[in-house]
């Protein structure tokens, strides 16, 4: 075998240009596909950090029938203070879970005085708030939550709201909704502070105010939900598990943030269909570019190959070379087009490139590209693999070729 193989590699070294145009055409498909994988990672991985760390968190806790999204009143599946304790303590004995964010979401009318808005509320606690999502809430003006006593009637509000009823930062807004006992209530409160998400839609709603605070203006005790951080998204799953075997019985659901945020499987989906349909383009070009060139080589080297069949060497030995010499070629392209595609990686998050703002966002995307040692390594042993096939196809024409008029080639 290796006496094969290094006569494949003689012929690779002897065909020198046939051999570099190959190869660049395995590397360029090579190139193709890893920075696609790259680009897609990279997205996915934005995708759900960004996802986890605007809010949402890896898992949310709730009682039993708030995400159904069927409550006849405010806080109808809300969760009590006692139960809330439960569940903290529940949560402590938990060593991958980082960061515990109680909320209560509610919603209502803002008002400035001469203009009403709708808005989707939350109460938070300000310093947990911070800890665990601070990193992806961008403050236009203003500044945050306070937890002290003096920042308990302040409000932060997103910036699209505020531009709609021509308030700033100092100025006071009313809110005005239903308390859970289905009578109404209204609060005025102190504009602290101006979001921006990047999403002009969500800017359009949003508010923020401290728990305390919300309860007052619902006359309540109860938090809506317990958004849960862990320390590693890869034990997400394991984690989730884990916590929903002890909460059984306790009267308390534990939802993913897949479940919570279904569009990112949908968007996985769609990845992983284009990334499919592009392989398989690329694979077909390689495979076209190996045969014809194999196909060519065949007849431009039959004397060599008569010369081999006349010393009683089977066709079958002489296709394996042939083989040999494709898995060669393919392999040096892969290799080198897994080398250029790292080295565009590190050039591309390097110089910071910002990409337009995609549908329904105001601000710009910085284009990021994630190297993936598995689907790399998948996609360098591939390509070889596809030019070895269609070499094996293409050489079946040498069984075909009678020796004499192998050895009577020009």
């Amino acid at each position: 075998m290796m006496q094969w193989l290094t006569l494949a590699l003689r012929n690779v070294r002897r065909n020198g240009r046939r051999s570099f145009l190959l190869g660049g055409t395995i590397g360029v498909g090579t190139l193709a596909l890893l920075l696609f994988v790259a680009y897609i990672a990279a997205s996915l991985d934005g995708l759900r950090e960004s996802t986890i760390r605007s809010g949402l968190g890896h898992a949310q806790l709730a009682g039993e029938g708030q995400f159904d999204g069927y409550a006849e009143q405010q806080l109808q599946y809300g969760l009590e203070r006692p139960v809330l304790a439960r569940v903290e303590a529940l949560l402590s004995q938990e060593p991958q879970v980082r960061r515990v964010v109680p909320r209560l979401s509610f919603a209502g009318l803002v008002s400035n005085g001469a203009r009403t808005l709708n808005f989707e509320g939350s109460g938070v606690m300000p310093d947990r708030e911070r800890q665990a999502f601070g990193a992806f809430q961008t403050l236009a003006a203003g500044a945050p939550l306070s937890a002290k006593p003096e920042g308990r009637y302040q409000v932060l509000i997103g910036k699209e709201m505020a531009r709609r009823l021509a308030v700033k930062t100092g100025d006071s807004i009313t809110l005005m909704t239903t308390t859970v006992n289905g009578s109404v209530n209204a609060m005025d409160l102190e504009v602290v502070g101006l979001v921006a998400t990047g999403i002009p839609q969500t800017d359009l709603y949003l508010l923020q105010m401290p728990l305390e605070t919300a309860q007052e203006l619902l006359r309540t005790t109860k938090v809506s939900s317990v958004a849960v951080l862990y320390r590693d998204t890869a034990q997400a799953d394991e984690v989730s598990a884990r916590l929903r075997g002890a909460l059984a019985g306790a009267r308390v659901e534990l939802r993913t943030w897949q479940a919570l945020a279904p569009l990112y499987s949908q968007v996985l989906a769609l990845y992983r269909n284009q990334f499919l349909v592009f392989g398989v383009v690329i694979c077909i070009i390689v495979f076209l570019g190996v045969a014809a060139m194999t196909l060519t080589t065949i007849y431009e080297r039959g004397r060599e190959i008569g010369t081999m069949r006349a010393m009683g060497i089977g066709h079958a030995l002489v296709r394996r070379l042939f083989v040999m010499e494709g898995m060669l070629q393919g392999l040096f392209g892969a290799c080198a087009g897994a080398l250029m595609a790292f080295a565009s990686i590190l050039l591309i998050n390097a110089a910071h490139i910002e990409l337009a703002p995609p549908p329904g966002r105001n601000a710009g995307v910085l284009l990021q590209m994630l190297w993936v040692p598995s689907y790399s390594a998948a996609i360098v042993c591939a390509l070889p693999l596809v030019a070895m096939l269609a070499a094996w196809t293409v050489s079946r024409r040498i069984g075909r070729m009678p020796i004499m008029s192998s050895l009577s080639i020009q």
